[in-house]
């Protein structure tokens, strides 16, 4: 890479930023990025350097495998560089390490071979074989796996979100490359959310984004041992990360400097990586939020702790004060007159973090917290993805209290049917309630196995019915969710291969799934599955 600098001729290859340094080779295995000045000396400099490694070595370099990118050069010079070279000529983005780098705003083009990558997994899964659970591993697993790297150190443009998230919702749903809106059982948006919060857990991409950069902007205030950081601190004030630093890339972490110095805290050292204002290094506020009067007043909010009290603290405020701000502003000053300064460096510290706080950023929780914070708090049982049913009757039965089963109520309401009578009984609408608990052949289930329904009994009671004495109290939402996982296929079997079963061939039925189902429950309550058995047998 070539950047255009003026400065005198000399023998050696030049640092592009700095004439008095040489210049930065960066390398990664086989790998090899250097940057120098974009002159045609430094060039054939570099060319005799490169020449000489090959005959000491005997390791051919191949010219015309490697790129030279011009930077801010006069174009009359860049023919002459590029043909001293005998490599192509390129421009940005350039893709280093996996990652494409530029010197302006990445297009959306850019981020293509991450989507493409996305499509040639879904090509080789053979989608149809798989439950929707089973799907939903493979998305969490894969392909928000293969995006971890990049968004570590990339914000993923909203575009290309949108892109892998109707990849990964038609994959969920059909299986395949495409859906629509009746394919989508339940919003995108619960989708995403947590399974405590009613979702199915699948990564939220954009929280999942702030997560990473958050873990990359602690390594700048924490990672001492970071190559990056240590030069990225020479360039910018920690306390704004106003600097030297310019590009998309520095304004999005500039926009996230407030929820992260909202999860953690500051032991002032000489002040200089502390926000005065925004950081908490007082108590368990910050300084804006504990005098907000004051901080109405303020004209340079961010100050570091270092230039506060050096300077004084007036000199940063409007020339008046309200009564209120004045008597923060005394409160202020009589905190800051204890507060004294060292030569050593600040620390912060995160419950966020391993070890003491200090350590790498621990993106779990805190992706917890913020999916949290923003999502609405969802009013729904969700003991059932405890219970040992298998994977796929949880899915069952996330649709059930969702009230998104494709009975004919539902579909009804998408124009696939008609109308919605039941097509077993043909007495009421098939709605969810009806098809699990009040169509005749369900209510007979249900009484010849002892259970009481109520006749408000709805599906969010799915989990919270009354429990006979002759069942065990163990894993009673697993026997449920057998008996309506029964139900809901029977009634398929009518609709679609018009299969008219018996009350006793339901029983066994139930039976066999019992005994199935028993190598799932924990080894000393294995024998619930016996009783189980048992109870379907009485019912026959």
């Amino acid at each position: 890479m070539f950047c255009r600098l003026s400065s005198k001729k000399d023998a050696t290859v030049h640092n592009p930023l700095d004439s008095s340094s040489s210049c930065p080779v960066l390398q990664y295995a086989d790998d090899t990025l250097i940057l120098l000045r974009g002159e045609l000396a430094d060039v054939r400099k570099l060319k005799h350097l490169l020449d000489q490694f090959s005959a000491a070595t005997g390791l051919r370099i191949n010219y015309h495998k490697s790129t030279a990118v011009p930077m801010h050069m006069r174009e009359e010079d860049i023919p002459d560089c590029i043909a001293e070279l005998g490599c192509r000529r390129e421009g940005f983005p350039q893709t280093y390490l996996g990652l494409p780098l530029s010197c302006e705003k990445l297009r959306l083009s850019a981020f293509d071979p991450y989507v493409c990558k996305a499509d040639r997994y879904l090509a080789g899964w053979q989608a149809t074989l798989l439950n929707p659970m089973g799907r939903t591993v493979l998305i969490n697993a894969v392909l928000d796996g293969h995006l971890s790297y990049i968004m570590s150190a990339l914000p993923l443009p909203p575009g290309v979100v949108r892109q892998v998230d109707k990849r990964r919702r038609s994959f969920l749903w059909t299986g395949e490359g495409e859906s629509n809106g009746a394919n989508c059982l339940v919003a995108w948006d619960k989708v995403r959310c947590s399974k405590d919060q009613g979702g199915l857990g699948i990564k939220d991409l954009v929280v999942q984004n702030i997560c990473l950069l958050l873990k990359l902007l602690h390594k700048l205030y924490t990672g001492m041992q970071s190559s990056w950081a240590n030069w990225v601190r020479q360039h910018i004030c920690l306390a704004s990360l106003e600097g030297d630093m310019a590009g998309a890339h520095w304004e999005v972490m500039r926009d996230m400097l407030p929820l992260y110095q909202a999860i953690t805290s500051v032991s002032i050292g000489n002040g200089k990586a502390t926000a005065f204002w925004h950081d908490v290094w007082l108590g368990e506020e910050s300084i804006a939020e504990k005098f907000q009067a004051l901080y109405s007043h303020c004209n340079e909010p961010k100050q570091s702790v270092h230039t506060v009290i050096s300077g004084g603290l007036r000199q940063l405020l409007v020339p008046r004060l309200t009564a209120v701000a004045a008597w923060e502003l005394q409160e202020v000053n009589d905190i800051l007159s204890g507060v004294a300064l060292t030569d050593a460096e600040d620390r912060r510290s995160t419950p966020f973090a391993v070890a003491d706080g200090g350590g790498a950023l621990i993106t779990s929780g805190l992706y917890k917290m913020i999916k949290s914070s923003r999502d609405q708090p969802q009013q729904m049982d969700n003991s059932f993805w405890r219970s040992c049913a298998p994977p796929r009757i949880q899915f069952f039965a996330w649709l059930v209290l969702h009230g998104r089963l494709q009975c004919k109520t539902n579909l009804f309401k998408k124009k696939i049917v008609d109308n919605v009578t039941c097509e077993v009984c043909g007495g009421a609408p098939e709605t969810t309630e009806h098809l699990l608990f009040f169509c005749p052949f369900s209510a007979t289930v249900w009484q010849r196995l002892g259970v009481q329904l109520g006749e408000d009994v709805t599906a969010r009671d799915l989990l919270h019915l009354q429990r006979p004495e002759s069942l065990p109290p163990a894993h009673f939402d697993t026997f449920v969710l057998l008996c309506c996982w029964q139900l809901w296929k029977r009634r398929n079997g009518f609709v679609f291969r018009q299969e008219s079963m018996s009350l006793l061939q339901f029983m066994q039925n139930c039976k066999l799934d019992a005994r199935a189902w028993s190598c799932r429950l924990p080894r000393r309550d294995m024998s619930v599955s016996d009783l189980w058995c048992s109870a379907f047998s009485l019912a026959m």
